[in-house]
């Protein structure tokens, strides 16, 4: 048996998972933390961001900033929710299946709700800070039309599959980076689920069971509860200034020392993006 042969059955087993309690995904474990074990019912379950500008006061008071930001809080949710369907809708199209109704919903936001305005302690002097975009991540999970409601005395075959597509910003500035990447995203969800699929297909094959219905997809949460796609320097700004260090190596000691900081512009605007799915089917035969 050659190295490509046990490489290739090792992937084999890896994409397997036969789920002994119906509904429930396996433990995962990310580098230091401890592994996380997740419930999944039926359904296909995505996230979605939204983000939405925050129309300036002509009077900036401490009510007049707060009114603002709350204003963007029902905009952003509602563009975070058509994110997440017309991802699950792309899913739904590459699994070959029927979108159904909204089962469950989560938001969530990446940025600290704090008070835009604040008392300075030492002057009381009532400084403002208003951000340009509030942002919302929502998770939410969609019925597949008349596909199964439980895997109750059914076999489970579990694979995942990953997706990648290419983020081609024109510009390095925040608006042209936040569509490349919102553009990407969405491209690379439907080849997610068709490798998932596919990975399915091929752990069907090697335990002799012929593949039933879809059970559910799930896009396993971020462990570190990042998403990228609010923003890296604040909601919906993927540049901004960060502060450098010197190094300098000590002429007597040759140690390197710190010696000064300076301000550099930076964006965050990588080449690709990747969407990771879970995909479960129900197993049929012997």
């Amino acid at each position: 048996m050659n190295g490509s042969t046990i490489m290739a059955r090792g992937a084999l087993l890896a994409a397997l998972v036969l789920v002994a309690i119906p509904g429930q995904a396996p433990a995962q474990s990310f580098g230091p933390f401890p592994p996380v074990q997740e419930e999944y019912g039926p359904g296909i379950t995505v996230s979605g961001i939204g983000l939405s500008r925050v129309t300036m006061p002509t009077r900036v008071t401490e009510e007049s900033a707060q009114q603002a930001v709350d204003a963007a809080r029902p905009r952003s949710a509602a563009r975070g929710m058509a994110d997440a369907r017309r991802r699950a809708a792309a899913i739904a199209e590459a699994a070959g299946v029927s979108l159904g109704q909204i089962k469950a919903v989560e938001l969530d936001s990446q940025f600290a709700d704090d008070p835009p305005c604040r008392r300075s302690r030492r002057t009381r002097e009532l400084r403002c800070r208003i951000p340009a975009f509030v942002g919302v991540s929502a998770e939410v999970t969609f019925e597949i039309a008349g596909g199964p409601t439980s895997s109750e005395d059914a076999r489970e075959l579990t694979a995942t599959g990953v997706g990648s597509a290419p983020v081609d910003s024109p510009r390095e500035t925040s608006p042209s980076i936040r569509h490349s990447l919102f553009a990407a995203r969405l491209a690379a969800t439907p080849n997610a689920a068709a490798a998932a699929r596919r990975n399915v297909e091929l752990a069907a094959n090697a335990a002799g069971l012929a593949l039933g219905p879809l059970f559910s997809i799930v896009e396993p949460a971020n462990p570190y509860g990042y998403q990228p796609l609010l923003g890296v320097f604040g909601p919906g700004r993927f540049c901004g200034v960060i502060r450098r260090a010197i190094v300098r190596r000590d002429a007597d000691t040759g140690i390197p020392r710190v010696v000064g900081r300076r301000r550099a512009r930076r964006c965050f605007n990588p080449r690709t993006t990747q969407v990771r799915l879970e995909a479960t089917y129900l197993a049929q035969g012997g």
